[in-house]
């Protein structure tokens, strides 16, 4: 080898050993630093009150482990104001099975609707009320022009009529004394009489044909008093004969009857008969009910068994801490069943007699406007009785939650006497101390737990429970919201939710 050659293997032998010490001097001072660190984090690692009681325990698992912790919901005291949440018991009792089906507010053929025409013919001179207003008895609701040539030849001849009868009852009481004293013979007297039974039989007749045209018995009184031809004639309100003038439903309203349309306006050209406004009469009215014809069988069991109906409405309440929509129910009998199915969709029409109640009144220039509570075409539902069940544990549907196979309530949870956690208070009272404002602003208010629970039936309403022992009759229960609750529980257990018993911050 020659020198040039040892030379290179000295300086490559000595820049090892270099790197190599300086890799050495590194890895010792990273050791120094790190290694007390951790020595220092090891010795002071802070002791949990729990694990003290754990090993006291003998390593046994706690009864209250992370699991059953999250199998409950706790609720602020905001949390259960912001659910509306309503706590009740169970209830044992009669359920009735029963069938939803739509159903309608409708008008009574041949009752509800009225018309009121013209009974002269003219012009309409003036028109008295408006649509929406209630009708009074006896009030003037048009004035018509009368043009019917016919009407004012029937009046002229009465007025002749009468002025003929005059001459001759002056003419009779100007011969009596004549008569009386023989100056004259009594056969002319007994002339003037006959003409008079004449004139008066006449008259009767001729009433009768102004009736008979349509002139209001208010004009002819007026006609016989003043002596002069009646132009205008005023349509009043009708005389509608109601047998419900005395039912509660009309109590209150001792008419019954509102303008619905008006067809005339002044200036407008009338005949005898035509149509002036068309008037309703909502004090009764129908509910109809539409089933398929499968359902024909419970409709005749209702039929038979005199069961009541319960028709469901939703309303606006009027109340002042009130402005919103709710539910009402009101129970009614079932007046006839329609005797023919109808082809196109298979459905059978059924009908119960509803009573009507006016809600608000309102008066404006002397006029009266009415607001019922019940209008035709309101829509409603009809839950028909099919079958009675006694002796049955019942929730509402808004109790119960369904998870897969499981259903479940919530009841409220009551920690027994005997759980004592004073000990890991007391060992934690320091470092929880500074969080205690806190703490009391989310302190829990409620604890529930679910319980499975056996749904033998449900619908739309009402739950029927297996009697399994699983619920007591003094149970508190979570009446509603009970599928908030579930899944607040599972953010809970999650973590999602922020607590167990606690609240996390």
């Amino acid at each position: 080898m020659s020198r040039k050659q040892l030379h290179q293997v000295g300086v490559r032998a000595v820049f090892s050993a270099i790197v190599l010490t300086a890799v050495f001097a590194i890895g010792s001072a990273a050791a120094l630093v790190v290694l007390p660190r951790a020595s220092s984090e090891e010795n002071h690692e802070p002791i949990d009150a729990h694990d003290i009681e754990h090993e006291a325990d003998g390593g046994q698992p706690d009864d209250h482990d992370h699991e059953e912790e999250g199998d409950h919901v706790a609720l602020t005291k905001q949390a259960y104001q912001n659910l509306e949440l309503r706590m009740g018991n169970i209830t044992r009792g009669e359920y009735w099975r029963s069938l939803l089906v739509p159903g309608r507010v409708v008008e009574i053929p041949g009752q509800s609707n009225l018309s009121i025409a013209a009974t002269v013919t003219g012009i309409v001179e003036d028109v008295n009320v408006l649509p929406g207003q209630t009708l009074e008895t006896q009030s003037a609701l048009f004035t018509i022009r009368i043009t019917d040539e016919a009407l004012i030849d029937s009046q002229s001849k009465l007025l002749e009529l009468l002025t003929r009868q005059e001459v001759a009852t002056q003419e009779i009481r100007r011969l009596q004394p004549l008569i009386d004293s023989g100056a004259v013979s009594g056969t002319k007297a007994r002339d003037l009489q006959y003409e008079l039974r004449q004139l008066e039989a006449q008259e009767a007749y001729l009433l009768q044909e102004l009736a008979s045209r349509g002139m209001p018995d208010v004009a002819i009184n007026k006609l016989l008093q003043s002596r002069k031809l009646t132009k205008l004639a005023s349509v009043y309100t009708p005389d509608f004969e109601r047998s419900s003038k005395t039912d509660t439903a009309s109590k209150g309203n001792a008419y019954g009857y509102s303008v619905e349309t008006l067809t005339v306006h002044p200036g407008k050209s009338v005949r005898r008969g035509d149509a002036l406004c068309t008037v309703a009469y909502h004090a009764r009215l129908y509910v109809e009910g539409t089933a398929f014809q499968d359902d024909l069988a419970v409709l005749d069991r209702i039929m038979d068994q005199g069961w009541k109906v319960t028709v469901q409405t939703h309303e606006n309440t009027h109340e002042p801490d009130q402005q919103h929509q709710h539910q009402s129910e009101l129970s009614l009998d079932l007046l006839r069943i329609d005797n023919h199915v109808d082809e196109e969709t298979q459905t059978v029409r059924f009908f119960f007699e509803l009573p009507n109640q006016v809600r608000h009144t309102r008066g404006s220039d002397g006029r009266k406007f009415e607001q019922w509570r019940f209008r035709p075409g309101q829509r409603l539902h009809l839950r028909l009785p099919a079958e009675r069940w006694s002796d049955q544990l019942t929730l509402p549907a808004d109790a119960v939650v369904v998870d897969g196979p499981n259903t479940f309530v919530f009841v409220e949870h009551h920690h027994d006497d005997g759980e004592d956690h004073g000990d890991a208070s007391e060992s934690a009272g320091a470092l929880a101390g500074e969080h205690h404002d806190d703490e009391e602003e989310h302190e829990v208010f409620m604890e529930l737990e679910p319980v499975p629970v056996h749904v033998l039936y449900r619908d739309d309403q009402t739950v029927v429970i297996e009697d399994d022992g699983q619920l007591q009759m003094g149970d508190e229960i979570a009446l509603n919201s009970a599928n908030k609750l579930y899944l607040a529980m599972k953010m809970q257990a999650g973590g999602g939710g922020g607590h167990h018993h606690h609240h996390d911050h």
